[in-house]
């Protein structure tokens, strides 16, 4: 689907459907049963889907809270608009929208606090739309039921991550069954990660481990309507304003076919279409693959992902603001949605993602605006979650901390805000750059950076010769050495480090798990870690080193209730990590990296975990 103009035709079947459209609404309509809402606005409910299965013992992974908040930023902003300025005169597209209710005052903000256990019970908030279990058993299935009963929705949104998608799928079956008629929407970056269209080719290229495969092939039943995988926001608005336009007023089903034929009528309408990504329509008989090629669109084009969701999580490494035993509460920012670097193991990869939304290096002033209205909205910390801060431009970085420090001389509730970012060895050993690199963390010092987070990996040569980690490979030192220097050159400019270390790269075996354990152990005796994070390789669909293991069957739809030692690391499960690792290696790496690593291996320790989102 390409941005073009509406032709005559095309618009005059859009005025039609428009009229026909407000006066099956008006006839529908009974003041007496909307005392307060809008009757052309629809229930709508969104769901973070949990990773975790049991309530105790291991690594809380609350899979990507900030992508469903990004994904619902446009959606949410037109249906507040809707909301607050009623019925236009005009059969207009936004007569039918989804009701989100009314953005958070700051009182709401800051009250509402930690994950959410079911929805807000006041879901005139759009914070309270949002269905965040944090773990799938028994007691979160009650509560999913519950709300799906009393909210009715007309849509369900379910954002996943691969480790989700198994109970993605459990949840859109439960949708179908206790919310008759509801259209089930999946997105997320297990949508990402499976999902491609080959432009040269014109064809779909689907993972065998994609919701729609999966569906297809009869490995799950068909309770999953559209799939939207790529720039979420612009792309789940367009297809929430074609579901709108053909949506009716009564309780029953919405047609698949008739909103992808009404995506059309939408995108001539607007002229132009935002960003870029594939939405898929699950019908009886087939899937239909709609790519949208659009304008790019920059993330400071976009609302900030807390408009409408208060700051709920808590980062121990921040203590600062001394507010919460739990630590500060801590927003999270992202300056890039994929990674510039091509390490052969990460879905984060642009390699894997194909994802260029991000702020561009000459905005560095509107992100730090970003930051004065989170700490409008009552919150003390932020971290960068972009794989690489400002993906590794020292440039962008000595501006956003200029722009940052008038932002602190302005406002003094900012000067005791502090923040974290991720960067690279190589990144930090920019030999070309020293004296700039040297001069930017002095500088983001002093704007209130107290925590860098780096990945090492691993500390065994054998094992980092094949990662593809952006090595400078012209450069004769030894990796260790390098993590040693880069460390040390953070930690002299006054920022604590922590970092992540992965098992189960190619070169893996039990006396490279014992080098790194050891070398990270030294590293953390000398003062140059404050928290370790052991980590399993597991296989993303798409990524190289899954293509090179011949992983192209990753089970990402079978329920599982997952079980230690698997549960000690983030996203692991039996059959999707690495095959250079068995159930011993596993167990070790646990057990040895709690033994030397001591209280500063990032395990349930509520130190170093996020909580809340």
């Amino acid at each position: 689907m390409e941005p073009r103009c509406p032709d005559s035709t095309a618009q005059q079947e859009l005025a039609d459907r428009l009229s026909r459209r407000r006066e099956l609404f008006e006839r529908a309509a009974d003041p007496t049963s909307h005392p307060v809402r809008d009757p052309y606005l629809f229930p709508i409910m969104a769901a973070l889907v949990p990773v975790a299965t049991s309530r105790g013992g291991e690594v809380a992974y609350p899979g990507d809270p900030m992508c469903l908040y990004s994904a619902l930023s446009l959606t949410v902003e037109r249906s507040v608009a809707r909301l607050e300025r009623g019925l236009p005169e005009q059969p207009s597209l936004d007569d039918v929208a989804a009701d989100w209710g009314r953005y958070p005052d700051d009182a709401y903000r800051l009250a509402e606090d930690g994950p959410r256990s079911v929805l807000v019970a006041d879901s005139r908030t759009t914070d309270g739309h949002v269905f965040d279990p944090r773990i799938w058993d028994d007691v979160a299935r009650t509560a999913f039921i519950t709300e799906l009963r009393a909210l009715r929705p007309k849509v369900l949104l379910l954002s996943s991550v691969s480790a989700g998608h198994r109970y993605a799928l459990e949840m859109a079956e439960l949708a179908k069954e206790h919310a008759p008629g509801c259209l089930v929407i999946v997105g997320g970056r297990h949508a990402d990660e499976t999902v491609r269209y080959q432009g040269a080719t014109g064809t779909a290229d689907l993972s065998w481990s994609s919701t729609v495969e999966v569906i297809r092939d009869g490995r799950a039943r068909p309770v999953v309507d559209f799939v939207v995988a790529g720039d979420g926001s612009p792309l789940l608005d367009l297809l929430l304003r074609a579901a709108a336009l053909v949506m009716t007023p009564e309780p029953g089903p919405t047609s698949v076919e008739e909103v992808l034929d009404a995506l059309a009528l939408v995108a001539a309408h607007d002229g132009t279409i935002k960003g870029a990504g594939n939405i898929v329509g699950l019908t009886a008989d087939e899937a239909v693959l709609v790519p949208v090629r659009g304008e790019r669109i920059d993330a400071s084009q976009l609302p900030s992902p807390y408009q409408a969701f208060s700051v709920r999580a808590r980062f121990g490494i921040f203590t600062r603001a001394g507010s919460s035993p739990l630590g500060s509460r801590t927003a999270h920012v992202m300056t890039l949605d994929a990674c510039p670097f091509k390490c052969t193991f990460c879905s984060e990869s642009i390699q894997v993602s194909k994802r260029p939304t991000r702020f561009a290096v000459s905005e560095t002033e509107h992100v730090a605006q970003r930051i004065e209205q989170l700490v409008g909205w009552g919150t003390e910390a932020a971290f960068f979650d972009d794989p690489v801060f400002w993906g590794g431009n020292w440039k962008a970085i000595t501006d956003f901390c200029h722009d940052l420090a008038r932002l602190r001389a302005r406002n003094p509730r900012s000067r005791s805000f502090e923040w974290g970012a991720q960067l690279t060895v190589d990144v930090v050993l920019n030999r070309a750059k020293a004296q700039e690199v040297h001069e930017a963390l002095d500088l983001m010092r002093e704007n209130g950076c107290t925590y860098v987070y780096i990945g090492i990996e691993s500390m065994a040569q054998q094992v980092m010769r094949n990662v593809g980690k952006n090595l400078l490979r012209r450069n004769p030192e030894a990796w260790v050495s390098k993590v040693r220097e880069a460390l040390s050159t953070i930690r002299d400019h006054g920022i604590r480090v922590g970092s992540s270390v992965l098992f189960g790269l190619d070169g893996e075996d039990r006396d490279s798990i014992e080098e790194t354990i050891e070398e990270i152990g030294r590293l953390i005796d000398d003062g140059l870690l404050v928290m370790a994070s052991p980590n399993i390789l597991t296989y993303h669909p798409g990524t190289a080193i899954t293509a090179a293991h011949g992983q192209d069957r990753l089970d990402y739809h079978s329920r599982k209730d997952n079980r230690p030692p698997y549960t000690y690391f983030e996203e692991a499960y039996p059959e999707v990590v690495s095959r250079l690792l068995d159930e011993d290696d596993i167990w070790f790496i646990h057990e040895a990296s709690a033994k030397r690593w001591g209280s500063t291996r990032n395990s349930a320790a509520e130190s170093a975990t996020p909580v809340g989102a």
